[in-house]
């Protein structure tokens, strides 16, 4: 992989604005998976990529889309109210168009007093079995749950966990790595949650900004926020340096890259490979970067407030989707040595599907 990575880096390495952005249909490989995306409060399909994109939801507020790794369903947040945080938790049969309400979050506890109850940021269990999603969302987080994909049965753990929104499904789908969610800078431990039973810390008192179980099922990856500048100093972390880190259960973290820089929205591939973002001192972009065998690939921009890039990766082949830095934030996918194919333009959460729908 490290070969298509260098070139990508070599097409999209460039900060800013580029020329390639504008590109609408260039030719892209045929193994690619569809790309789902949420738009104006609809749900939207490109499948095969660059095609036009096909209409899936009416909305009025619908968002973040989770296929199913059968690629039957999509479990997304449909909101009565486009201005809402989050919403209720439905399922799209793609076949057929039908949406059934998997969860209803006025029947959903842990919440906060007085809080509307919302549900936000499903992901589909690799096992196809259960989908988790964030109950009662507040400022940087919120509680993370599962349901039942066939019955809608939440099962809650025994002590509420408070989660960020970048928590992972572990290749079995019987763990989930999760980080403390926040709304202020203060520490936060990395955890892993065995469903249906309890969560265990993995590293106590981070600055910590996503987590990512690694194709091993055992490693988890994180991207790490420096807090060795002074304004960070009274702040009790453990954990101070910037950087990726890797870790197991019962062993200390891992760098794998260290820097003084805000690193966040990190995915580990199967290669082995692990992508990862970085903050402009500004706050106003992020660079997108892979660490691969000890090398740091810079492949592209995207701006600070949007969603964090997703990437596949079967083979030979590898991908990302991210949101770029023209004008009107386009939605791209790039692979390889091809320019980046233009989706849309104005998406507000994205997702790969599989490789294969089922039959």
């Amino acid at each position: 992989m490290a070969a298509v990575l260098a070139a990508v880096a070599l097409v999209t390495g460039c900060s800013g604005p580029t020329a390639t952005e504008s590109v609408t249909a260039p030719s892209v490989p045929g193994t690619l998976p569809p790309i789902y995306f949420a738009k104006n409060g609809s749900l939207y399909v490109s499948d095969p990529i660059g095609g036009a994109p096909r209409k899936l939801t009416d909305g009025p507020g619908d968002t973040d889309p989770a296929p199913s790794p059968d690629g039957r369903s999509v479990a997304y947040v449909h909101r009565a109210n486009p201005e809402q945080s989050g919403g209720e938790l439905r399922v799209l049969d793609i076949a057929s168009g039908d949406t059934r309400r998997l969860v209803d979050p006025a029947d959903v506890e842990p919440r906060f007093d007085g809080d509307e109850p919302t549900v936000t940021t499903p992901r589909w269990s690799p096992a196809g079995d259960r989908i988790a999603f964030l109950e009662a969302t507040f400022g940087g987080g919120g509680f993370l749950l599962t349901a039942a994909v066939d019955t809608g049965e939440v099962t809650t753990p025994p002590e509420p966990l408070f989660a960020d929104f970048g928590y992972s499904w572990s290749p079995d789908g019987r763990k989930i790595a999760w980080a403390g969610g926040r709304s202020d800078v203060s520490p936060v431990d990395v955890s892993v949650y065995t469903v249906g039973g309890t969560s265990t810390t993995l590293v106590a008192d981070t600055n910590v900004m996503s987590v990512s179980y690694a194709a091993d099922g055992r490693s988890i990856v994180f991207a790490n926020a420096d807090a060795t500048r002074s304004a960070f100093l009274s702040v009790p972390f453990a954990l101070r340096n910037g950087g990726v880190y890797t870790v197991r259960e019962g062993e200390p973290p891992v760098p794998l890259l260290s820097g003084p820089n805000a690193y966040a929205d990190v995915q580990a591939l199967p290669s082995g490979a692990v992508a990862f973002t970085v903050w402009s001192a500004d706050e106003t972009s992020r660079t997108i970067g892979v660490l691969e065998d000890g090398d740091n690939f810079e492949l592209a921009e995207t701006p600070g407030g949007a969603p964090a890039p997703v990437w596949f990766a079967q083979g030979a082949e590898t991908a990302m989707a991210y949101i770029g830095t023209a004008p009107d934030h386009p939605l791209l996918v790039q692979s390889g040595t091809t320019d980046p194919i233009r989706i849309d333009s104005g998406a507000d959460a994205f997702a790969w599907g599989p490789t294969q729908t089922g039959g």
